[in-house]
C-alpha cells in the first residue's frame, strides 16, 4: 500500500514531551498550562485530511457536521466570521505573572537543521519576501542548528482582545491585510488610541514600543493569528507570498517533516534561551494511504 504524508498538529508547553494532539476545525479548544501562563488553543485549516490520529475528532472544514471518519459531531459549533484564512489559530493566554509586552515572543522555529535540506537562496528570498509582505519587526537566523522566525507578540497576531476567547470580532475592513477588526486592548493603555487591530499593529511595531504594554496576570488574552501565506490543504504544505508559491513537500524527508509555531517570553534570538509556553507542532506523518483516498 503507498505511503503519503499527512498532517499531524500536537501541542506542548515545551519541545520534548508532553505533547497532546489538537483537534483541528472544531470548536473544542485544548488546555496547556505551562510556567508563564495557561493556554487554550483552537486551529482551522482549510481541506484538513489530517493523519489517521485525527480521523475521530478532526473536520475536514469548519462548517462541516461530520468529523474525518463520517462520525457525527458530538458538540456544537460557535458561530463564526465567513472569512476563513487558510490558517487560523485562536489562543487565549492568561498569564501567571506579569509579562512586559517586549518580552513576549511569537513565530516559528526547529529544532533543527534546515540549510542542507532547502536551497540557501530559498531561504534567504524566504526571510525578505516574509518581511516585506508579513511583518517587517519578524528577525530571524534559518542557518543555525535551531533555525527561528520571531517576532512581537504585540505585533504579529492579527486579532488581540481581552476577555472574549472564540467570541466573533467585528471586522471594520476585509480588504487589508491582515484583516482589520475592532479590539478593546486600548483600554488597558491609554496611549493606545487606536481601536483596531491595524492600529495596535502599526503603534507596536518596534520593541522599544512594546515595552509600554504588560500582558498582566490573570488576564484573559484572546490572541488570533490568521494567515494566508501558508497552506496546508490536503497535506500539501506550501509557502504563498505573492510572486512567490512553493511547495514544501517536495523537500519532506524523515528528518523535515515538522516545524513549531511558538509562544515564549525572552529568548529573541536562540530557540533554547526563554522561557517556553506553547509549541505547536505542524508535522507531516508517514502511513500508509486511507483506503478511501
Amino acid at each position: 500500500m503507498a505511503i503519503v504524508h499527512r498532517l499531524y498538529i500536537t501541542a506542548s508547553n515545551n519541545y520534548s514531551e508532553n505533547f497532546q494532539i489538537v483537534a483541528v476545525n472544531t470548536t473544542i479548544p485544548l488546555e496547556i498550562d505551562s510556567e508563564i501562563g495557561v493556554f487554550k488553543v483552537v486551529v482551522n485549516i482549510k481541506d484538513f485530511d489530517g493523519s489517521k490520529p485525527h480521523l475521530s475528532n478532526s473536520c475536514y472544514n469548519i462548517d462541516d457536521d461530520t468529523f474525518l471518519d463520517g462520525e457525527p459531531l458530538n458538540f456544537k459549533r460557535n458561530e463564526h466570521d465567513n472569512i476563513i484564512p487558510n490558517v487560523r489559530m485562536q489562543i487565549e493566554f492568561t498569564p501567571k505573572k506579569d509579562i512586559n509586552g517586549a518580552q513576549l515572543i511569537f513565530g516559528n522555529d526547529f529544532t533543527y537543521p534546515v540549510k542542507k535540506y532547502i536551497p540557501t537562496m530559498l531561504l534567504t528570498t524566504g526571510l525578505k519576501l516574509y518581511n516585506l509582505f508579513v511583518s517587517n519587526s519578524v528577525q530571524g537566523n534559518l542557518y543555525s542548528n535551531k533555525p527561528y522566525l520571531y517576532g512581537l507578540a504585540l505585533n504579529n497576531f492579527t486579532y488581540m482582545g481581552i476577555d472574549n476567547f472564540m467570541q466573533i470580532p467585528k471586522i471594520i475592513n476585509s480588504k487589508t491585510v491582515p484583516m482589520d477588526c475592532e479590539e478593546n486592548v486600548s483600554s488597558q493603555l491609554h496611549t493606545l488610541t487606536h481601536s483596531t487591530s491595524q492600529g495596535r499593529i502599526k503603534y507596536f511595531n518596534q520593541r522599544e514600543d512594546c515595552e509600554e504594554f504588560v500582558f498582566k496576570q490573570g488576564v484573559a488574552y484572546n490572541l488570533q493569528f490568521d494567515t494566508n501565506y501558508v497552506k496546508m490543504s490536503n497535506s500539501n504544505y506550501a509557502i504563498c507570498i505573492p510572486k512567490f508559491d512553493v511547495n514544501v513537500n517536495r523537500y519532506v524527508n524523515e528528518t523535515l517533516n515538522n516545524f513549531n509555531y511558538v509562544i515564549k517570553e525572552g529568548g529573541h534570538t536562540n530557540v533554547d534561551e526563554g522561557t517556553a509556553g506553547l509549541v505547536i507542532n505542524f508535522a507531516l506523518r508517514a502511513e500508509e494511504e486511507h483506503l478511501d483516498s
